[in-house]
């Protein structure tokens, strides 16, 4: 079987020796005048930002239209053209621009780097820096989870299932929420109990006040007594008449009378021993003693 090359003979082939070296480019006449760029087309660059909007109100709006996806919606787009007007018409505080006096990005333009100054040049120059902000853009909203447009909605709602809010769905299906909530809920009732328990104090027994601030500036006993600088004796009957309070509060009981404090009666009772028996209390108890002997020898000799 024949095949359906033709045979060719091995001949040396001489290859040219082409530079590897950078092409240059040749930079197209431009005119400086009055610290205004003008091309050889005539084309006068903008001055800076203000001017350029004021020439091309419609230039970025075009151009994210022409580069955004077809999909995108209409508020997406306005949003990320407001986004390129903004990268426009403001240098970063950390830009090397600042230093000499450039405050937006069309001041940057320099015709010696783009070989030229004519419109096409510049244009060039304005769908460059566009393109570069707008890849950011779009490199960081990718990464955002919240923009992609797989993820489930977190206020859709099943088939048969009520209409729910964010919060609702979230709470519903994360246990820390749920357990936050609760923590929360508990804190406000026992806020509320708290409240109305110093509200009725303050109606039955106002004095007792005092006791409730100090336990909850202090928090213990102790140190509620040396707040309040008062006797363990007062700081007893006190709490007493608090837990009193209590009992009534959840009871709902009526809050009985406090006692008076009680006094010492020991000069009394002295003088009561020395009336019926005639003896000081030390000889009272000699007396007692030896009546104790005396029937103790009778009952051994019995």
């Amino acid at each position: 079987m024949q095949s359906n090359t033709v045979e060719i003979e091995n001949q040396p082939v001489n290859s040219p020796n082409f530079s590897v070296e950078k092409k240059t480019y040749k930079s197209e006449p431009f005119t400086n005048r009055d610290g205004r760029y003008i091309g050889d087309d005539g084309f006068v660059v903008p001055r800076d930002f203000d001017e350029f909007y004021q020439r091309y109100p419609d230039y970025v709006r075009k151009w994210v239209s022409k580069h955004a996806d077809r999909s995108a919606p209409k508020e997406d787009l306005e949003d990320r053209t407001q986004d390129l007007l903004i990268h426009l018409c403001r240098l970063p505080q950390t830009s090397k621009y600042r230093e000499v006096g450039k405050k937006d990005i069309v001041q940057t333009f320099d015709p010696m780097k783009h070989y030229g100054a004519n419109e096409a040049r510049f244009r060039n120059y304005i769908n460059l820096c566009l393109t570069n902000k707008f890849r950011s853009m779009h490199s960081k909203r990718v990464k955002d989870v919240l923009c992609h447009a797989a993820n489930p909605s977190l206020d859709g709602q099943a088939e048969g299932e009520e209409f729910r809010s964010i919060d609702e769905f979230c709470h519903a299906h994360s246990a820390q929420l749920r357990v936050a909530a609760k923590a929360s809920e508990k804190q406000s009732g026992d806020r509320a109990f708290l409240e109305e328990f110093v509200n009725f104090v303050r109606r039955e027994d106002p004095k007792v006040l005092q006791m409730i601030e100090a336990l909850s500036v202090t928090g213990t006993l102790g140190d509620a007594l040396d707040w309040l600088g008062i006797t363990e004796r007062e700081f007893g009957r006190m709490r007493t008449r608090l837990d009193q309070l209590a009992t009534c509060f959840l009871s709902g009981e009526l809050v009985p009378r406090q006692r008076k404090p009680y006094k010492k009666r020991l000069a009394k009772s002295k003088q009561f021993q020395r009336a019926f028996f005639g003896t000081t209390s030390g000889q009272f108890t000699g007396e007692i003693s030896c009546l104790g002997l005396e029937l103790s020898n009778a009952t051994v000799s019995i």
